[in-house]
């Protein structure tokens, strides 16, 4: 036999009787812990989400970051790269920089590197001309 009395209503503090309704309409409102975001009231409010930042990331949100995340990213790697021309080393070596170019670009490109245009008169793609330093001393 299991000993359990119900619990009167109105014993838990009032628990009961409490509506953020009611603490809408109380001139005393601001003594209401919580009261901006459950007991909105004025025009600031109206048609916002006052929670936004207890709720999951949106897909839009996640995408939009990670697109922003990409685009830092990017725009690191070249000035990166820019600081390296600059000081006249060797660009690192990005992966996938010559898949666009075509044949005859890069057969131009290989007879630069390997100085046969030189004797030609041609000059070399800009990219491929040693900076400041890079000489011995």
């Amino acid at each position: 036999m299991s000993f359990h009395v119900p619990v009167r209503g109105g014993n838990r503090g009032g628990r009961d009787r409490f509506s953020w309704e009611d603490v809408k309409n109380d001139k005393h409102r601001e003594n209401y812990l919580g009261h901006s975001v459950m007991a909105p009231v004025g025009r600031w409010q109206k048609g916002r989400d006052l929670t936004w930042y207890a709720k999951a990331g949106s897909t839009e949100a996640e995408a939009a970051e990670a697109a922003r995340v990409e685009e830092l990213r990017r725009i690191k790697a070249a000035e990166q790269d820019a600081m390296m021309v600059a000081l006249g080393l060797k660009k690192p070596d990005r992966g996938n920089e010559d898949v666009h170019r075509t044949k005859e670009e890069l057969a131009q490109i290989m007879s630069t590197m390997s100085g046969e245009n030189e004797e030609a008169g041609v000059e070399p793609p800009v990219d491929t001309v040693p900076g400041l330093g890079a000489g011995k001393l």
